[in-house]
């Protein structure tokens, strides 16, 4: 037998996909006339209530800042500093809405006794409400002074929220709007503002004068302290180190210093020359004729005359040696003469290396009077130095102070000659008049307004109630939500509510759409399986009343028309094959087939109408899941194969009970039944899941009852297949 199962792989269905909008779209579409309806009665609501609201006037005054400014002198700037930037102008538009200017405004007009401001207090709804089940409670009593004070903030409050303070783009204007049911007192209101906002910066420029001017002249006095004190240390500084010409003292050892550097690098190079002659004529053991190789000894001239010398006197006892022995008197007299010329010649020798001795500490010593010279003449530079910064100091501080001295002193005197003269900060450059007619009414906004908040409440409340179906409620959900293709789409037929679908249906003119369903729904479990034909097909669902058993006898009839078709009712517990086509109880089923009571032939009826032939369930056994599973149902169903050529079995639904999961293990084809728009999406996920855990995968979905006049986006796609034929 063949066995619909499925890899690992494949076992979880699909997860939610997106919201579908053009279903929202057409579901909106379909509930249009309700919307309109509901629409209607809350704009009609609101057009009664909008009747009551009173006329509205509105005044405006503006308002130039700075505008009439003479600047006299420069003590504006303490308080002027900035009056050209955006900061501000929108501080300024922030003082018009204080609290402040409020009081200010509800005095001098006396608000507290105007009668708008005194009208009594109308009841809300839910006060209204409160009073008439008796639930208002008892007020507490307030004492006058209390009661005047809170009537008081009140008011206040109103002024500070209603006033509307509009700055004037790339200006210094301020548009200043108020709307009252009074037109006098909507243009009242704005110029009083104005009034109270020019005295309050005639009053706050006043004290800043006064504080000004109280405050440089306390400071003139520290400041004349400060300036004295370093003047007088400058002097004493001056005086104590006998500086007279700061400069020409500083010039004079910075020219000492450099001179006595330039002796001491021009000494410091001779006695580099000196010392390479001394280290060398020094040297320990060394003979007065190895000195002669030496330049500085050779080339000295009375070195060089006692060496011709001594070339002479040799050359005369070489010349004499050739004619006289060694003991001839001219001979002896010839060698004494060189013994001379030798000697003198070591002499003079002698007498240079002594001169260079001398000449190497003479240097020596010159280079050591001139370093210990040129550390006292840095030393005296840096005192120098550090008298002048010490001196730069004093005279920067009496500069400083002098400087500062003469800056408040030229504010204080600046401050004191204008403390008279005060003038505007700001000027009514055009006050509000009182208008003559009221603002234009918002009456048809307001009703405008309501009809559209309304028809999209109405919309929300479609759409929320659509959204709220966890349901199939199309084909595209089919493969989108569960991962499975649609089989095909069963269409909701118009019956009474409590009727059930006549069984013959299918062969009534007067449903046409539905049999067409059934035909495509033939056509596609046929053309599914082409080549490995699905000779026995199973047909279940989530739960009960999904339409299950109907669709099995509609596509047992469809398939009927073609080929030899067996309708078996499997659902032993619930059994209403048998019922719908008027089978007598007593008679044999499936379980008396299956317990070997009865044999095929006995069970099987014959449908003439429709030509299909039909086991019913049979008298319900205790346990139908064992008969099921039994041996005896295999090789029942192989038997029955090759007498028909396709066996439909009706089965119990899979959360019900487990028979279609013993089912399917011999069936070739599992169709699954979903009721369109009513079986949540938990149910038919959970039955699903418990087939897909056991290796068993449905071959297809049937949408059914299916609402075919719904206006939807696969209206083409889908539900075409079924027209009207007349």
């Amino acid at each position: 037998m063949e066995k619909n199962v499925i890899n690992a792989d494949e076992a979880a269905p699909s997860p939610l996909g997106n919201i579908d909008f053009i279903a929202l779209f057409f579901a909106v579409y379909e509930k249009k006339w309700y919307i309109i309806a509901f629409a209607l009665v809350l704009t009609a609501a609101a057009y009664f209530a909008v009747q009551n609201i009173r006329d509205r006037y509105q005044a405006t005054a503006t308002l130039l800042i700075g505008g009439s400014e003479a600047n006299l002198i420069s003590i504006r700037d303490v308080y002027d500093v900035g009056a050209q930037r955006r900061e501000f102008l929108m501080t300024q538009v922030e003082m018009l809405r204080s609290r402040g200017i409020a009081e200010r405004v509800v005095d001098s007009l006396n608000l507290e006794d105007h009668d708008e401001f005194n009208q009594p207090v109308k009841p809300t709804l839910v006060g209204r409400l409160r009073a008439l089940i008796g639930m208002e409670a008892e007020r507490p009593i307030v004492d006058p002074a209390t009661q005047s004070r809170q009537k008081r903030e009140f008011i206040v409050n109103s002024i500070s929220k209603g006033i509307v303070v509009t700055p004037v783009r790339n200006t210094q204007l301020i548009k200043l709007s108020y709307e009252s049911y009074s037109p006098k007192l909507a243009a009242a209101i704005p110029n009083a503002v104005v009034n109270a906002y020019i005295a309050e910066q005639q009053r706050v420029r006043a004290d800043v004068t006064e504080k000004a001017t109280s405050w440089l002249s306390e400071r003139l006095e520290g400041l004349r302290g400060k300036l004295e004190a370093s003047e007088q240390a400058l002097n004493q500084f001056q005086q104590q180190e006998d500086l007279v010409d700061l400069q020409g003292v500083r010039g004079l050892a910075s020219q000492e210093l450099n001179e006595t550097m330039d002796q001491l690098l021009e000494a410091k190079r001779e006695l580099k020359d000196v010392q390479l002659l001394y280290s060398q004529v020094r040297q320990k053991n060394l003979p007065e004729e190895a000195l002669l190789n030496q330049p500085e000894v050779l080339n000295n001239p009375l070195v060089q005359a006692a060496r011709q010398a001594e070339t002479n006197a040799l050359l005369g006892v070489t010349e004499l040696a050739r004619r006289y022995g060694p003991k001839h008197p001219v001979m002896q007299a010839a060698q004494d003469e060189l013994d001379n010329a030798r000697a003198q010649l070591r002499s003079e020798i002698r007498k240079l290396v002594a001169s260079i001795e001398v000449d190497y500490f003479q240097v020596k010593g010159k280079v050591q009077s001139l370093e210990e010279e040129l550390s006292h003449a840095k030393a005296d530079l840096q005192t120098v130095a550090q008298k002048e910064i010490r001196y730069d100091e004093l005279k920067r501080e009496v500069d400083v102070n002098t400087q500062l001295y003469n800056t408040f002193l030229t504010r204080f005197k600046e401050t004191r000659e204008v403390s008279g003269y005060e003038t505007a900060a700001a000027r009514l450059a055009d006050p509000a008049i009182v208008p003559r007619r009221a603002m234009a009414s918002k009456k048809r906004l307001l009703i405008l307004f309501a009809f559209v908040a309304s028809a999209g409440l109405g919309v929300a409340i479609v759409v929320l109630l659509d959204l709220l179906k966890s349901g199939i409620r199309d084909p595209q959900d089919v493969n989108r939500k569960l991962g499975f293709p649609l089989m095909g789409m069963v269409p909701k037929v118009a019956i009474a509510e409590h009727d059930a679908l006549p069984l013959y249906s299918y062969f009534d003119a007067g449903h046409g759409q539905f049999a067409e369903a059934i035909r495509s729904l033939r056509t596609g479990v046929v053309l599914s399986r082409v080549e490995n034909k699905a000779e026995v097909i199973c047909i279940t669902s989530s739960a009960p009343s999904e339409g299950k058993t109907t669709v099995a006898i509609n596509l047992a009839f469809s398939l009927g028309q073609l080929e030899r078709v067996l309708l078996i009712d499997a659902d032993m517990r619930r059994p209403s094959i048998g019922r719908r086509f008027e089978v007598a109880p007593s008679r044999p089923g499936l379980a008396d087939l299956l317990s070997g009571r009865f044999s095929i032939d006995e069970c099987i009826v014959r449908d003439k109408k429709s030509g299909i032939d039909i086991i019913p369930a049979g008298i319900r056994p205790e346990d139908p899941q064992r008969l099921l599973g039994s041996v005896q149902f295999q090789s029942v169903l192989k038997e029955l194969r090759t007498k028909y050529d396709r066996i439909l079995i009706d089965t119990p639904p899979v959360q019900a009970v487990s028979d279609v999961l013993v089912i399917s293990r011999y069936v070739c084809s599992l169709l699954y039944v979903v009721r369109a728009e009513d079986t949540r999406m938990g149910i038919i996920r959970a039955a699903i899941s418990r087939l897909l855990s056991l290796g068993v995968k449905p071959e297809g979905v049937i949408l059914n009852s299916v609402t075919m006049d719904r206006k939807s986006a696969y209206s083409d796609q889908y539900y075409g297949y079924y027209p009207e034929y007349s």
